[in-house]
């Protein structure tokens, strides 16, 4: 058995129907020498009273309650008061394998990288399960510059819930608060410390996927890619300067989404988001044409997006409603 120490960081925010599935998991797994913190984000239902009692029958699950400050704010407060050699972090609506921290752990002790990554699947309420399309199914590393242009393709997997990380990457690193699409941000900020991630061919985390969840498919997350694209681009500039069409192709396509996503109310020259999106394409349209990481399609939508922004995104409504 492992002797490294797990700290798994679970925010947890109103999730009581959820939560025992969760942390049942986790006390699952075979490697042991895990501490639990359930980080309870000013929840209004049960589930702060679910964390406590998992605390008082068995020592290695700590709680922390704290005032609702979103999921970024709540895995700060895990990290602060994270005691292990490696941590984790898992959503309180999802679950893992028994095996995945064994898996991980065991990859981070015999490998020289600081990071190990598993396989995923979707789960829906019918327990249907739904393939993740992941680049790497088998065991196996990959480069920090490889690992961050997959994420710059759409391609790579995002998510730090199905990664384990070194305690040590931590020391002046957390997680931007305020913000939706966390995970790019922090990802891209860590992997400018570390040389590599090692890949688990394992599937360990089960994404649960709640009906209706992204019907609406506008929202803070969606609003929040345009900025977030920006700032991503500017760090992979700074920090993977060979990776420049890349994240411009990147920073283009939030915005081709964006400008494709945004409801017909919003879409006016008085929503600053909306505006600076509209003229970022405008300005950078013609970059797109000779990016050869751009499909010829979302060339064609960026270009048409100069001229007729709400014509198309009011196409693509109709054909979401499809």
């Amino acid at each position: 058995m492992l002797d490294k120490k797990v700290s798994i960081i679970v925010p947890t925010y109103n999730t009581e129907v959820y939560l025992e599935r969760c942390v049942d998991s986790l006390l699952a797994q075979t490697h042991t020498n895990i501490e639990i913190i359930l980080v309870d984000d000013g929840s209004t239902d049960s589930s702060p009273s679910i964390c406590d009692r998992y605390a008082a029958q068995d020592a290695r699950v700590r709680v922390v309650h704290k005032p609702n400050g979103g999921l970024s704010s709540a895995r700060n407060a895990g990290l602060d008061v994270a005691s292990g050699d490696y941590i984790g972090f898992v959503d309180s609506d999802d679950y893992v394998s028994n095996e995945m921290y064994a898996l991980l752990a065991q990859h981070l002790d015999n490998s020289g990288c600081d990071i190990a990554n598993v396989m995923y699947v979707r789960v829906d309420e019918e327990g249907k399960t739904y393939p993740s399309k992941v680049p790497h199914d088998c065991d196996c590393e990959l480069s920090s510059t490889d690992f961050v242009r997959e994420l710059m393709l759409h391609t790579g997997d995002v998510s730090v819930c199905t990664k384990l990380f070194r305690r040590e990457l931590f020391s002046d690193v957390r997680f931007v608060e305020g913000k939706l699409n966390e995970d790019l941000l922090f990802m891209l900020e860590v992997f400018s410390h570390v040389k590599s991630v090692a890949f688990v061919g394992h599937v360990g985390y089960y994404y649960f996927v709640r009906s209706g969840s992204t019907s609406s498919g506008y929202g803070k997350a969606v609003i929040d890619m345009v900025g977030n694209s920006l700032h991503a681009k500017a760090a992979v500039e700074e920090h993977f300067p060979t990776l420049k069409k890349e994240a411009l192709r990147f920073v283009l396509y939030q915005h081709m989404a964006y400008l494709l996503l945004v409801p017909r109310e919003e879409a006016h020259a008085g929503n600053e988001v909306y505006k600076n999106a509209l003229a970022y394409i405008r300005r950078n349209a013609l970059k797109s044409i000779d990016n050869p990481y751009l499909k010829r399609k979302n060339k064609l939508t960026i270009i048409l997006q100069t001229v007729f922004p709400r014509q198309l995104a009011e196409m693509n409504r109709k054909k979401r409603a499809r």
